[in-house]
């Protein structure tokens, strides 16, 4: 028997990948922008990953992520977020939202507070939700 095929769902009507940073160097403390893949102008977060590439955690590797340069703007992840699961493959963060409810139109920028002492990288992804 036959079925009827689904209908499909606008893509803003869910929740998709906007932002990629691929190998983040999670040892320096300089702006590092992601790269915006989706088609749209306006965007929420909803879920922030960073899956280990690379290297190993050593220290306290921690920082935000920002919608203005040099750590200015409003907050997307906090300046506190800790990277301190990327121990090896198939290790991941989740990483925490400050700004839920905010509507954006700027690409975001990963600022570290405190670089790794050795050689880390990760991709880090923004999932979220498009608003036009």
């Amino acid at each position: 028997m036959e079925t009827a095929p689904l209908p499909s769902i606008p893509y803003n009507d869910v929740s998709q990948r906007l932002f990629v940073l691929r190998g983040a160097n999670m040892a320096i403390t300089t702006d590092q922008p992601f790269t915006k893949i989706f088609q749209g102008t306006k965007w929420d977060p909803q879920t922030i990953v960073a899956n280990w590439v690379s290297g190993a955690f050593n220290t306290a590797c921690a920082g935000g992520i920002y919608i203005g340069a040099s750590k200015s703007g409003t907050v997307v992840s906090p300046a506190t977020q800790s990277y301190a699961a990327l121990t090896g493959a198939n290790t991941q963060a989740n990483c925490a939202i400050q700004a839920f409810s905010t509507t954006f139109s700027t690409t975001p920028i990963l600022s570290l507070t405190t670089g790794n002492t050795g050689a880390l990288t990760c991709d880090i992804f923004i999932y979220g939700f498009v608003l036009d």
